[in-house]
């Protein structure tokens, strides 16, 4: 009997010490604090944020390229470098990063001092030197060198390439012209409209507005920006002038404080829109807004 009550307490004894783990001091002795760390003002005095190639118009290289480099090789740590899609991490002392769209952006490093996270201050860059994807779409330029570049549009071949309608028509609708029962109602064009076209320069971004016969009808500028206002919108498209058939629309055109919105753009065709009004608070069945189908000349 003195035998099994002395197995049971050797058991017993033995789950005791397995219920009490031994501590792994490894991690936290990698990471304790050893000392006091630089501060903020010491880190981002040994950080630089620069852009050696300056802006030219006649360079396609520019201020898009920047550098970044940490002196401090003692201070392992990562850059967060903010971009158009997002802070991306660099865990590198020294790199060069490439923008692909043009903008204000921040970029700063974090560092382990002491086995202490230190945070640099922010350093701000421009980017302007970036050549826009929708610039080769509209004037045709391959790149910002490109000065002579210039594009042909034109209304695309069909009774519906411009209509009048409800505001919102692409959220519900086949966009095709002809395709959807919202187009009903007829063609407004005329041969008229369809010899008509309009040419988008890259130099001092002109637009010339040209009838059938080649004489200009009307001259001013263009621009864009990819403001989608969360409609499904691609960007928009701002004229100092009207476009073709905006004279036959039922919204208020007033240069460039009414821009036609980008519902699709591409190399050779381009669907835009001319809403009623930008300050929407119904459903989109209570705005109208017309449509323009165009296509570039072959």
């Amino acid at each position: 009997m003195k035998t099994k009550l002395f197995i049971i307490t050797i058991a017993l004894t033995m789950l005791g010490m397995a219920c009490d783990p031994i501590e792994d001091t490894s991690l936290r002795n990698e990471f304790a604090k050893t000392g006091t760390p630089v501060t903020s003002a010491e880190l981002t005095k040994a950080l630089s944020v620069t852009q050696p190639i300056p802006n030219s118009d006649d360079k396609v290289e520019g201020d898009q390229y920047v550098v970044i480099n940490n002196a401090r090789k003692d201070i392992a740590g990562t850059w967060f470098v903010n971009t158009p899609t997002g802070i991306k991490q660099y865990h590198t002392d020294y790199d060069t990063i490439v923008y692909a769209a043009n903008g204000t952006y921040d970029i700063y490093f974090v560092g382990l001092s002491e086995k202490q996270a230190v945070r640099s201050e922010t350093f701000t860059i421009s980017v302007t030197n970036c050549f826009d994807e929708y610039m080769t779409f509209l004037s045709g330029a391959k790149d910002k060198a490109d000065k002579t570049a210039k594009k042909t549009w034109k209304l695309l071949n069909h009774p519906l390439a411009f209509y009048n309608g409800m505001y919102g028509a692409w959220k519900y609708y086949d966009m095709t012209p002809g395709q959807s029962n919202y187009q009903g109602g007829g063609s407004v064009l005329t041969a008229d409209d369809f010899g008509k076209y309009m040419v988008f320069e890259i130099a001092d971004s002109k637009l010339t507005i040209y009838d059938k016969n080649n004489a200009v009808l009307n001259t001013g500028g263009w621009g864009f920006s990819h403001d989608d206002r969360g409609e499904q919108i691609a960007g928009e498209v701002i004229a100092s002038v009207p476009l073709i058939a905006t004279e036959k629309r039922w919204q208020n055109f007033a240069g460039t404080s009414t821009p036609y919105y980008i519902l699709s753009i591409d190399s050779n065709t381009m669907i835009l829109c001319l809403p009623g009004t930008y300050n929407r608070t119904g459903e989109d069945w209570d705005y109208d807004a017309s449509y323009y189908f165009f296509v570039t000349e072959e």
